[in-house]
């Protein structure tokens, strides 16, 4: 591990020398997430160096790909399952990735004894967590406590480790705050509801989103320090992003034990679609926020 350290800090002095502020960001990025973590390594004058992209899916694979190529050591990228979902997604754009420089795709689960991501040995300088925490309970439930400190063993000293997440706001929301809602913010909760009551008749498992207090407190409780000021951006709800939600919900029907509920829901569906393609259509509502949470780990991961 030492070994792997020192090589690891020499990449690094070197893609320092190399890398000025203008490298750290990429001139595609127009996700508000991912070039707030571009901010982060040019406020901080680091570079990506070794990245291990800890739940990899299509959206953070295709920003990697766009990073200047002299902040970048090496990419290791890792899903749970590269038959289905974002690891699917990943998976059919695995061409991206540079394997030259050492880029690979790995299959794995973090906090499960035996099911581990192959990247033993490592010591990364970045590590991305793009809703890594909200997708575990779908994949290794009940061990969401403990996966900053698995990660932190794989952290050079100093790396940067960034969080992206999505406040559960319609998970905390009470009856009567509900009734307080707008129309379009009501539609916005009652489709995260639907899904995932879709998702549990399929006898399959929701994620779980965590709220930024939760994450800041974990990383905290694992020896990083977060930086300040983390941040968030109002999520904004057209009938396209509902329809998404919805087309998760519909793919959970043919695991319905029940044929009439399965019906019953699918009519609660193509009804919900018609009410958001009436009230939220091509402008939308802004309703909940995703957030980007930054946490820098002093000494290593040892």
């Amino acid at each position: 591990m030492r070994l792997a350290r020192l090589a690891t800090a020499a990449t690094m002095s070197a893609l320092s020398d190399t890398a000025g502020r203008a490298m750290l960001a990429s001139p595609a990025t127009t996700d508000p997430l991912f070039r707030r973590i571009e901010e982060v390594h040019q406020e901080q004058n680091k570079p990506y160096g070794r990245i291990l992209d800890s739940g990899t899916g299509g959206h953070s694979l295709k920003w990697l790909a766009t990073l200047p190529k002299g902040a970048v050591a090496s990419v290791t990228a890792v899903t749970a399952d590269a038959s289905a979902g974002e690891g699917k997604g990943a998976a059919d754009l695995v061409s991206v990735l540079d394997a030259a420089r050492g880029d690979r795709l790995v299959e794995g689960r973090w906090c499960v004894a035996g099911g581990n991501p192959k990247v033993s040995g490592n010591s990364f300088d970045t590590v991305l967590c793009d809703y890594l925490v909200g997708s575990m309970d779908g994949f290794t439930p009940f061990e969401q406590d403990r996966v900053f400190g698995e990660l932190k063993s794989y952290c050079a000293p100093g790396a940067l480790v960034h969080v992206v997440g999505l406040s559960p706001v319609y998970a905390l929301m009470g009856g009567d705050a509900y009734a307080k809602l707008s129309e379009g913010e009501k539609l916005v909760v009652d489709t995260a509801r639907l899904r995932d009551a879709c998702i549990l008749l399929a006898a399959h498992r929701p994620y779980r989103e965590y709220p930024p207090a939760w994450i800041i407190r974990s990383l905290r409780n694992h020896g990083f320090e977060v930086l300040d000021p983390w941040k968030s951006y109002g999520v904004v709800w057209k009938h396209a992003t509902v329809k998404r939600q919805l087309d998760v919900a519909r793919r959970k029907l043919p695991y319905f034990t029940d044929e009439g509920v399965a019906k019953a829901m699918s009519a609660q569906i193509d009804e919900m679609d018609a009410r958001a393609r009436d009230t939220l259509g091509t402008t939308g509502v802004t309703f909940g926020s995703d957030y980007v949470i930054s946490a820098r780990l002093e000494g290593g991961g040892e």
